[in-house]
C-alpha cells in the first residue's frame, strides 16, 4: 500500500486491517497513560517505544496493512488527558489510506450526547468504550439515552472486554475494576439495537465464552483477537474462529503493545485456510464497518 492510496484506504490490495490501533506518540503512550504506563509495560513485557506519527505510518504502509486508530477518554476516571476526537479525527484525514477513526466518549460525561453527536461531523464511523478505565457500568440504565443515541447515529461500538493490562500487578489494580468489562453486561446492548454492530475487544478473556456465546447468539456482535500472542488464544476461540464466526472475528494487535510486524507473522503460523485468513484479516473488518462496497 502507497501513498498513491490517498484518496482512502485500498481494500482489495491491503493485506490486513488492523481493528485496534492504539496512538504510540507522546499524547498517548505519556500523557493519556502516564502513572498506568509501568504496569502496562510489565504485563506486555515490553517497553511502549514512543515514536513520531510519521514512523507509525510508516510501519503501517511498509506492512500493507490500514487501521481503526482509537481516541481514548477516560478523564474523567483516571485524571488523565484525552486523546481529543479532533486530534484522531485530523490524523486519518491526513493519512487516509492508512487510518479511519473511532472517537471516544466518556459515557460519564455531562456533555456525552452532545460529544457523541459531534463525531460523524468528525468523519468519525465508531466509538471506542472502556468501561474499566472509564468507570461506567454498561448495565446501568442512566446510559440508556446515550447508547440509543449511539445507535441513532450509526456508529460502530468497540468495547474493551475482559481482563486488562493497565493496572495490572499493582495493588488494587490501581483502583481499575475489571467486573464492568465482563462481555455479558453488553448482551441486553446487542439485543436492545440489533443495527448496532458491537466489537468485543480481546475476546473478553477470561469470560471469553461469554463472548463466543453472544456472537453465536447475536450476528451483530464481533470479536476482535486483538491483545494476544495468538498461539495462546484459547481454543474455544480457536475452533470457532475456523468454523461457525469465521465471519464474526476481526485481526488485531492492540499496537504499540504488540508489534506490526511480529503479529502478522503469527497470525501466519496458525496454519488458516487462505479463505479463513482473508475474512478475518480483511473482510469482517469491512462488514462490521457497513463497507461491503469497499468505499471509505
Amino acid at each position: 500500500m502507497s501513498a498513491a492510496a490517498a484518496g482512502g484506504i485500498a481494500w482489495e490490495t491491503i493485506r490486513a486491517l488492523d481493528a485496534h490501533v492504539h496512538l504510540a506518540t507522546a499524547e498517548w503512550v505519556e500523557d493519556s497513560m502516564g502513572p498506568y504506563l509501568p504496569s502496562v509495560e510489565a504485563y506486555f513485557r515490553r517497553p511502549l517505544r514512543v515514536m513520531s506519527l510519521e514512523e507509525m505510518v510508516s510501519q503501517y504502509r511498509q506492512q500493507g496493512v490500514a487501521g481503526i486508530l482509537l481516541a481514548w477518554d477516560a478523564e474523567r476516571n483516571t485524571r488523565r488527558p484525552p486523546l481529543r476526537n479532533e486530534r484522531v479525527a485530523e490524523i486519518c484525514r491526513t493519512f487516509p489510506d492508512v487510518f479511519l477513526g473511532f472517537g471516544s466518549v466518556d459515557p460519564g460525561r455531562p456533555d456525552a450526547l452532545q460529544r457523541l453527536d459531534a463525531l460523524p461531523a468528525l468523519g468519525l464511523r465508531g466509538l471506542k468504550l472502556h468501561p474499566t478505565m472509564q468507570g461506567f457500568d454498561p448495565l446501568d440504565e442512566r446510559f440508556g439515552p446515550f447508547f440509543a443515541r449511539a445507535a441513532d447515529l450509526g456508529l460502530r461500538l468497540l468495547v474493551h472486554t475482559g481482563t486488562s493490562g493497565v493496572g495490572a500487578r499493582e495493588p488494587g489494580g490501581q483502583g481499575l475494576r475489571l467486573d464492568l468489562a465482563q462481555p455479558i453486561r453488553l448482551d441486553a446492548l446487542a439485543a436492545r439495537h440489533p443495527a448496532m454492530p458491537i466489537l468485543l475487544a480481546h475476546v473478553g478473556w477470561p469470560w471469553h465464552l461469554e463472548s463466543l456465546a453472544m456472537a453465536l447468539h447475536k450476528r451483530n456482535v464481533f470479536l476482535d483477537i486483538s491483545g494476544w500472542r495468538y498461539r495462546y488464544l484459547p481454543d474455544e476461540i480457536l475452533r470457532e474462529m475456523k468454523g461457525r464466526l469465521q465471519d464474526q472475528v476481526l485481526f488485531g494487535t492492540d499496537f504499540p503493545m504488540f508489534s506490526l510486524d511480529r503479529q502478522l507473522d503469527e497470525f501466519q503460523q496458525l496454519g488458516l485456510p487462505a479463505e479463513i485468513s482473508r475474512k478475518i484479516l480483511v473482510d469482517n473488518a469491512r462488514s462490521f464497518l457497513g463497507l461491503g462496497d469497499g468505499s471509505v
